[in-house]
């Protein structure tokens, strides 16, 4: 690692976790999983968003390598698909998020059955945007080592440490820090702004397809 390209790998660690914790699907995902269901839940929605972005950059090394062609109306047509996924997912977080505090008095959020690594990685997967992105993004800093093949390990690797440990941060200090009863307020908010970003991206998506015919 004696070739490593310090200053560039710390700019590429300052830019992922600048994304990681702007307010987005996967983070709002992530926080609610761990304000209602705890950490257990919050790290296996982590594992399978985390699975989905490996898919996704493995998908962006073929673009960058010309070995793989998308569509733009195909992955409009998806990107329309995994908004509606949102929509739908976050509506059940919304009603979820709405149910009465337990009988015996207390302020905590009830576990909801569907959280977990399925739902991550599902969302995840959701935004063909994240392809793009990731084409985008990596060659940027595709000389943090002389070889290519060796940076996309590395890039890769510090991708899986920082999504787990800062998204895994996130939600240990909102459970830890946040009140109870303002956990519920959170937990709302979370999910209302979810289903905004659902709808947005949905309407943005239909924009964009009745815009190539």
């Amino acid at each position: 690692m004696s070739d490593l390209n310090l200053s560039l790998a710390a700019l590429f660690v300052a830019s992922v976790v600048s994304l990681l914790v702007t307010p987005g699907p996967v983070t709002l995902l992530v926080v609610r999983a761990g304000l209602a269901g705890g950490m257990r839940h919050a790290l296996q929605t982590i594992a399978g968003t985390n699975a989905a972005s490996l898919v996704l950059i493995g998908v962006s090394v073929l673009l960058i390598q010309g070995l793989l062609v998308l569509d733009d109306g195909v992955l409009l047509g998806v990107r329309l698909l995994g908004c509606g996924y949102i929509v739908w997912m976050a509506w059940g977080m919304v009603h979820e998020a709405r149910q009465r505090p337990s009988p015996h008095g207390s302020d905590s959020v009830p576990v909801p059955a569907r959280a977990g690594f399925v739902r991550g990685f599902v969302l995840g997967l959701s935004n063909p945007k994240d392809i793009i992105f990731f084409a985008s993004f990596l060659p940027q800093f595709i000389g943090v080592l002389p070889t290519p093949g060796h940076s996309l390990v590395v890039l890769t690797g510090l991708w899986i440490v920082l999504d787990f440990g800062t998204l895994g941060l996130l939600a240990w200090l909102l459970r830890s820090l946040v009140r109870p009863g303002a956990q519920r307020q959170l937990l709302r908010g979370a999910s209302l702004l979810l289903l905004l970003i659902g709808v947005g991206g949905g309407l943005h998506a239909l924009y964009a397809l009745a815009q190539r015919f």
